[in-house]
């Protein structure tokens, strides 16, 4: 109540809570401590003020003050010393003399662990109060027999919520239990404490206690204890602690403001991150005999590093790795910006595609971010044209030589300097069947141990030399092994992609086998075709043409979960290739997942809409489901795109014979 008067600069004598008390109780309750009140008028008393203002810290140094002062009362009235322990045993005299509707139970645990479970008289009700006051009690045991090295936590309450911090009364609360306790787990126990036998007029306050410390040697330290200071001493603490409290309540108050303002900016985070998600592909699927394998570790939820692949119709693809300069939003922006431009700009030579992304991103970032590229363009001959824009150069391993060494090659920065372009120049490698090729982000390179040290491209360039034996995929996952170990307890400082390609050593293997393959599939003989679509796709698995001819041998064979397995794999690369959707909704079909045939066969239409199969498909769903009205609806659709569609009127008399919805 004093505190609520502070607060709000009320006169002393002026009753701020007229609905629950008369003057005079309030003008007794501030000059007698010690007069006693109901306990439903003390409720209604800490209800009002903890609307007003958060008392949860004074009711805890009330509870420390409670027990300082009254601990005098516990200890043996001759000469003999307690310690922690044996107060603790007496702390539940001092609750039976402090209130009637709780009792106490000490259940120690170990020499110095001990649990406090407190049981409420069934007609009273805890408050959220009795949890703070009680825990700040314990906390004048430490206080008392200074204590260095402990820790007080509620476990389990009968409440089911407290409106106070949950983490001031302990970490892990369990709500809703069947009673009240806590822990108290402490480390040293250096002091006793007695009643002291000195005299009136050695000492002013019977209110003093001798307290002795144990040493090594048979010497005890003594000293003279004035609990009057250890009180005076709190509150002087508790006060300190009210001025941090408003201070706190300003800054909650812009806390809040952030959150707010940080709630939106997590939704256009989640947003941004999502898009990029659609924006960066999961894995490259092999191309023309090279395999592909990727290592992205964004730092912050939206990165600023990007990749991508471009097909160039069926005799070269392009491949891009980027640095948006920055992170977050924007970055995100710039990230999709250049997947737009690098699809829209397919030029024979990467410099002529750099020369016109250079020019957009200028017109549509206005310098106000850049990045920076290295493109590749491979060709179906193996030879690779490549660029670089104020990038890191690519490395290349040679399978002949097993050596590895940094490529040639320098340029701007895409999106800052309208000059940009004279700076660009093609370069060319030929790769030979083994061969690998990486192409990275600063991020990786530049990331710093715990000493302070980069990890660099030479070392890179040692990791790479030491897998020769090894595919692309368990290169990758080698060199991104050892650049975890590498800055091990150091943050991460960029964003780190790293892609790596190789044209494959076991290529004119997998041309024969596929070759085969293809054989036996035109001649229907698909057991056959399976054995060697098998073959080759664990040569090169992310192969999408033998993938898609494997998925649908295995289909028109008979085995339609290995086929579903295959073809939902197949159109993760969204190829937008009908007979792939067309296919797995007959291998759904097979198996009675009709809902997920229903779904492909129409994808299946969407793409092609002109062959007529797919609706062919969903109309014997539709009949096998006997769903009437929708059978209708693809019949009418069929007769629409072609009327003369042999199928239709077979179709249409299976529908005249279902029974009405």
């Amino acid at each position: 109540m004093q505190v609520f008067q502070r607060e709000y600069h009320l006169p002393r004598h002026t009753n701020p809570f007229p609905e629950i008390l008369d003057d005079t109780i309030y003008n007794r309750i501030l000059k007698d401590p010690n007069y006693w009140i109901s306990q439903e008028l003390e409720d209604k008393i800490i209800q009002t003020v903890s609307q007003s203002i958060d008392i949860s810290g004074i009711l805890y140094h009330l509870g420390t003050e409670s027990l300082i002062t009254n601990a005098y009362e516990l200890l043996p009235l001759d000469d003999s010393r307690i310690d922690l322990g044996e107060m603790i045993e007496r702390l539940p005299i001092l609750i039976g003399r402090l209130t009637r509707v709780v009792y106490l139970n000490v259940k120690p645990t170990s020499k110095q662990k001990v649990i406090f479970v407190f049981t409420y008289l069934p007609e009273y009700q805890e408050k959220w109060y009795d949890a703070v006051f009680f825990q700040g009690m314990l906390n004048g045991l430490a206080v008392l027999f200074e204590l260095k090295t402990f820790s007080i936590r509620m476990t389990k309450t009968k409440l089911f919520g407290i409106h106070v911090s949950h983490k001031e009364l302990g970490d892990d609360i369990l709500f809703g239990a069947e009673s009240n306790e806590y822990e108290m787990e402490w480390e040293d126990d250096s002091l006793f404490l007695s009643r002291s036998r000195l005299t009136k007029d050695d000492v002013n306050h019977r209110h003093r206690v001798m307290v002795t410390s144990r040493m090594d040697s048979q010497l005890e330290e003594i000293s003279i204890v004035d609990v009057k200071d250890v009180v005076g001493k709190s509150r002087e603490l508790a006060i300190e602690n009210r001025d941090l409290e408003a201070a706190v309540e300003v800054l909650k108050s812009f806390k809040q403001e952030l959150e707010k303002k940080q709630l939106s900016m997590a939704k256009d985070l989640r947003l941004a991150k999502n898009i990029q998600k659609g924006l960066i592909p999961e894995i490259i699927p092999d191309w023309n005999g090279i395999q592909f394998w990727t290592a992205f570790v964004p730092m912050q939820e939206v990165s600023g590093d990007y990749y991508d692949y471009f097909p160039y119709n069926m005799d070269k693809l392009g491949v891009a790795v980027c640095d948006v300069s920055g992170h977050g939003v924007p970055a995100a922006f710039i990230t999709a910006l250049s997947k737009l431009l690098f699809s829209n700009y397919k030029k024979p030579k990467p410099s002529e595609t750099f020369k016109l992304i250079n020019r957009e991103l200028l017109d549509l970032v206005k310098q106000q971010g850049y990045t920076t590229c290295v493109y590749v363009l491979i060709h179906d001959d193996y030879r690779v044209l490549y660029s670089i824009a104020g990038h890191p150069r690519p490395i290349l391993y040679r399978a002949s030589t097993k050596q590895a060494e940094i490529c040639e090659g320098d340029g701007t920065f895409l999106g800052m300097f309208p000059d940009a372009g004279d700076t660009f120049r093609d370069f060319q490698i030929q790769l030979e069947p083994g061969d690998k090729l990486f192409l990275y982000t600063d991020g990786l390179t530049e990331a710093e141990n715990d000493k302070g040290k980069a990890f660099g491209e030479e070392k890179l360039i040692h990791i790479i030399e030491s897998c020769a034996d090894k595919s692309i995929q368990e290169t990758v996952e080698t060199i991104l092994t050892n650049h975890k170990e590498f800055t091990m307890g150091t943050d991460p400082m960029d964003d780190i992609t790293l892609l790596g390609l190789q044209l494959s050593p076991m290529l004119p293997e997998f041309n024969l086998i596929k070759a085969k393959g293809d054989e036996a599939y035109r001649k229907k003989l698909f057991s056959e075709a399976v054995d060697y679509y098998e073959q080759a796709h664990q040569i090169l698995p992310r192969e999408l043409d033998t993938q898609l001819s494997y998925g649908k041998a295995l289909a028109y064979s008979g085995n339609f979960e290995k086929a579903i397995s295959l073809l939902e794999s197949y159109n993760k690369f969204k190829t937008n290739h009908f007979k792939s959707h067309s296919v797995l909704g007959y291998c759904y079909y097979q198996v009675e997942m009709f809902e997920k045939a229903e779904i492909e066969w129409k994808k299946a239409h969407s793409i092609n809409d002109s062959n007529l199969s797919n609706l062919y498909n969903l109309a014997q769903l539709y009949r096998k489901l006997n769903q009437k009205k929708k059978m209708k609806d693809v019949i009418e659709k069929m007769k629409r795109i072609e009327e003369t569609y042999l199928h239709i009127h077979p179709l249409e008399k299976k529908w005249e014979s279902l029974p009405d919805e």
